[in-house]
């Protein structure tokens, strides 16, 4: 019966598999960035949807007016996806900044932990 010698390669990859099927241990720092993302993803995702919406609607209006040379309709439709862009970023920040104040003190007693105060 033949035996089989492992190459380091070999190893490694037999290691990386092993490691798929071990027990996750949460650390502090995993812990850190899941409640950072946690205090700013709300805000990404309505901030996009929102900027992005207005983007296509201002989209829209440029088209009306360069392919159909519909000027009145094209100007309103532009100046609607331009208004409704504009609070992107300030709800960004105001939804942010009050998960940032929900959560602080989580954060602040993990992140002292880990940095050892």
């Amino acid at each position: 019966m033949d035996t089989f010698k492992a190459t380091h390669k070999d190893a490694t990859q037999a290691e990386r598999i092993r490691r798929q099927y071990l027990e996750k241990e949460e650390n502090k720092i995993e812990l850190l960035k899941k409640l950072d993302e946690k205090v700013k993803s709300p805000g990404r995702i309505v901030a996009s949807i929102i900027g992005v919406s207005g983007a296509l609607i201002m989209g829209g209006g440029m088209a009306m007016i360069m392919e159909w040379s519909n000027m009145t309709y094209g100007l309103t439709l532009g100046i609607i996806g331009m208004a409704l862009m504009l609070p992107a970023y300030p709800l960004y920040a105001l939804i942010t900044n009050r998960r940032k104040k929900k959560y602080a003190d989580d954060i602040m007693r993990l992140s002292g932990e880990v940095i050892g105060e």
